[in-house]
Order: C-alpha cells, then sequence, then structure tokens
C-alpha cells in the first residue's frame, strides 16, 4: 500500500512539473513580428549591420548616425516586439541631436536564435552592442546613453550596473525581478493555476533551461551599482502587466542621481503616449547632462 502510494505521490509530482514546463516553455518560443514601420518612412537615415552577442549568436540592427562624433544612445526593446516598436521614439532622439543603435534581441525581429529568456540571456545581446559600437573606428569612445521599454529596460539596468562604458540609463515600464514578474504573469494568464506548487515548478524549470534562479535575474538588486550614472524611470500608473510598486521599488534602490516619473492614466509602456514630447525632452536633458562631450540638444 505504501509502495502504491508513493507511486501515485511521484506520478502525481512528475507530470505536474511537465505540465507546468511546458506551459513555461512555449511561452519562450515567441512569434517574430513583422517589422510595423521603417525608419526610411519617419525620415531616420538607417544603415543595417550584423552583429556578435557575447557569447556568438548573430544579431541585427540600425545604425542611424547624423555625425558620429555626437553622442550615441542604444535602444533596447521589450519582449515580443522588434527594433521598429521604438522607431517613434528614436525619431524624437535623432532630432534632438542623438546617435542612435537600435537592434533586435534573440529570437526577435532580424537576429537569430528562437526563444527569449526573459532577460538573463539578452544581456549578452546588450553587450555585444556595446562591443560592435567600440569597434566602429568613426565613433569616439566615450560614454553611451541607453534607453529599454520592459524587458529591454531590465536588461539595460543589469548591463549598466556593471559596465560603465554606458553612462545614463533610460527605462520604462521595466521589472524589478523576474520571480515577481514570472509568478504575476502566471497569475494573468493562468488564473486557475493554484500558485503552489506550480510556481516553484515554473522557477525549477527556467533553472534547469537557463542555468540560474529567476530570483537572480534581479534589475532592483543591480541598478544601486549605477550611481554616480543617472537613471530615469517612466511607468504608467495603471500598468496591468508590470504594477507602479516595481518602478517605485527601483527607484527606491537606486542612488542618486535619479527621477521617477509615473504617469497618471498610462498602462504598460503608456507614458510616451500621454506626453511625447515631455517624454523625449527628460530624456534628452538625462543623456546631454550625463554624456561627456556630449553637443547634443
Amino acid at each position: 500500500m505504501t509502495v502504491v502510494v508513493l507511486e501515485v505521490a511521484f506520478l502525481t509530482v512528475f507530470w505536474s512539473w511537465m505540465f507546468c514546463a511546458v506551459l513555461f516553455l512555449r511561452n519562450t518560443w515567441l512569434p517574430r513580428l513583422p517589422y510595423a514601420v521603417t525608419p526610411e518612412a519617419l525620415g531616420l537615415p538607417a544603415r543595417v549591420v550584423e552583429f556578435r552577442a557575447t557569447d556568438g549568436l548573430r544579431l541585427s540592427g540600425w545604425l542611424m548616425a547624423a555625425e558620429p562624433e555626437r553622442p550615441w544612445v542604444i535602444m533596447c526593446h521589450g519582449l515580443g516586439a522588434n527594433r521598429a516598436d521604438l522607431l517613434d521614439i528614436a525619431a524624437g532622439l535623432f532630432r534632438a541631436g542623438y546617435n542612435l543603435f537600435l537592434f533586435d534581441f534573440r529570437g526577435h525581429g532580424a537576429s537569430g536564435g528562437r526563444t527569449t529568456s526573459f532577460g538573463w540571456t539578452e544581456q549578452r545581446d546588450l553587450e555585444g552592442a556595446l562591443a560592435f559600437l567600440g569597434s566602429q573606428p568613426e565613433i569616439p569612445p566615450r560614454p553611451y546613453g541607453v534607453y529599454g521599454i520592459s524587458m529591454g529596460g531590465a536588461v539595460a539596468l543589469m548591463v549598466a550596473a556593471r559596465d560603465e562604458r554606458l553612462g545614463a540609463v533610460v527605462v520604462d515600464s521595466a521589472y524589478p525581478n523576474l520571480a515577481e514578474t514570472m509568478d504575476h504573469h502566471v497569475r494573468l494568464m493562468y488564473p486557475w493555476l493554484p500558485r503552489q506548487p506550480f510556481g516553484w515548478f515554473v522557477h525549477a524549470t527556467y533553472r534547469l533551461r537557463y542555468g540560474v534562479w529567476p530570483e537572480e535575474v534581479s534589475p532592483e538588486r543591480a541598478i544601486g551599482g549605477l550611481s554616480p550614472r543617472p537613471v530615469l524611470v517612466f511607468h504608467g500608473a495603471e500598468d496591468p502587466r508590470m504594477p507602479v510598486t516595481g518602478a517605485q521599488r527601483l527607484a527606491e534602490a537606486s542612488g542618486e542621481p535619479k527621477e521617477l516619473v509615473v504617469l497618471s492614466g498610462a498602462g504598460h509602456l503608456g507614458a510616451f503616449g500621454m506626453d511625447p514630447r515631455g517624454y523625449i525632452e527628460r530624456m534628452a536633458q538625462v543623456f546631454r547632462l550625463a554624456l561627456v562631450g556630449s553637443k547634443a540638444g
């Protein structure tokens, strides 16, 4: 009787874990969306480039340079999108006098790879973008700015905390900790699924797939390492996907100088739409003051 009970318990745990693993892994394989708009349509001069992430994966991007000696800003899109998703904001920064580098994360757009890790392996992509800019002889060797939205914002914070080539960081709707945002999205997508033990199964599957516990993918833990470089955090007050409390925690964990801008009535990534001009002006000011030798703005 005891053996039967143990067998039933084992099979219940095993198949529950397998069920969660399938649910999780299917969400790491995202459809590639077409580019909804092109740089040319917005009057932006763009050159298509290919480069390598620091783990060797082939990536694709756009270089937009008016005057290469001016400051550069790297732009990081969010989960399930591509670099074209940032073109409206890129146009504003370009007109403010900044050169831009937009690229597709792995598993997105025209870049290689087939899956996403929601911010862990994508750090290799931003590191590769930094190495690529540094290898261009026409670009002066001075700090760059970085702007990221949602997952891209989380990646920007974690890489910038350990790489001083990034002299200023602006993020919008970034998560503070991957484990928490995974749990939150599981509840949004599968409200019928009991939080435990299925939450632990999802975390363990992530650990087996990517070699790190999602708790360790933590912009909140990293952001304190940015000071004295400036951080600007945008967030929508009514964001259902990334609750505004996460942005508040990022601001609290950050050193100085820092600024938190919460837009009333804005949802996920809705801050720019609420006040496009003010949004660009705030970004441009942070980059102008932080990027040494800037002639922008």
